[in-house]
């Protein structure tokens, strides 16, 4: 049978080595010495000893042993949560963002009566003569007395009278409703009426329609503090007569058109 030093010996190269498992032999010679030895059992045994039993140190050494080798082991093991499939990450929730929307173009004008600079009814006459794309006749089946020139017909509209002496074209926007016309000596008459749609901050579509058909004229439109540079791009009638294309150029064409107060 081993001495107690042996035992112990024995117990303290085991736990130098550092093993994973412990011994049998020295499990079970350290079993054997503690059921051989007498076990004393007496109500006046102190609270704490002033000294440790050889074979008690060696339980002690033994279950410690075998505590730290369990812990190694369990600690030496893959992390649970980096094994199988990992959860994917939730996603931040973003802010809710509104729906990104197109706005159509706002009017770079606003409402208001604008009026045009003054122009002298002598010098629309002298335009309306010199013009040479209107024809100085126009002939037709119907009666005579509607059968006249291009530059005739322009030549008795109000605007071109000889015993007048003044002429402003205006406009007036409210709420998409387009109205043109003119001033002759402080008298004011309306030519069209329209729908007024931007399609940009500088371009401008008049829709109008009149007995013969619609009426489409294109404006551009640039804005210079209270006044309005006009420039007609297009104006397209039913019939395309010469006389509709000289008065819009004559309606727009003598700008620029200041708003009133």
């Amino acid at each position: 049978m081993s001495d107690d030093r042996s035992i112990e010996r024995s117990a303290r190269a085991w736990l130098e080595l550092g093993p994973t498992q412990a011994p049998d032999h020295a499990v079970e010679a350290a079993l054997r010495t503690i059921d051989t030895t007498a076990q004393e059992r007496d109500l006046r045994i102190p609270w704490r000893f002033p000294t440790m039993n050889p074979l008690a140190r060696i339980a002690v050494l033994v279950t410690i042993a075998v505590v730290a080798v369990g812990a190694g082991l369990y600690l030496m093991q893959p992390s649970r949560s980096s094994v199988g499939p990992q959860p994917s990450p939730t996603p931040r929730a973003l802010p809710s963002q509104a729906a990104v929307q197109t706005p159509s173009p706002l009017a770079p004008i606003a409402d208001g009566t604008y009026v045009g600079r003054a122009v002298k009814i002598s010098d629309i006459i002298a335009s309306i003569n010199s013009t040479t794309w209107l024809s100085d006749t126009m002939p037709c089946s119907t009666p005579a007395s509607d059968c006249a020139s291009e530059k005739d017909f322009l030549l008795h509209a109000p605007f071109a009278q000889p015993d007048k002496s003044t002429f402003n074209a205006y406009f007036e926007l409210n709420h998409r409703a387009w109205t043109i016309g003119f001033i002759v000596d402080g008298v004011s008459e309306v030519d069209s009426r329209s729908t007024a749609s931007f399609l940009d901050e500088h371009t401008l579509l008049l829709q109008d329609n009149l007995l013969g058909g619609p009426l489409q004229t294109r404006v551009s439109i640039t804005v210079v503090g209270d006044s309005v540079n006009v420039r007609l791009l297009s104006h397209e009638t039913p019939e395309n007569l010469a006389t509709d294309r000289f008065i819009g150029e004559l309606l727009y064409g003598y700008g620029p058109f200041t708003r009133q107060p």
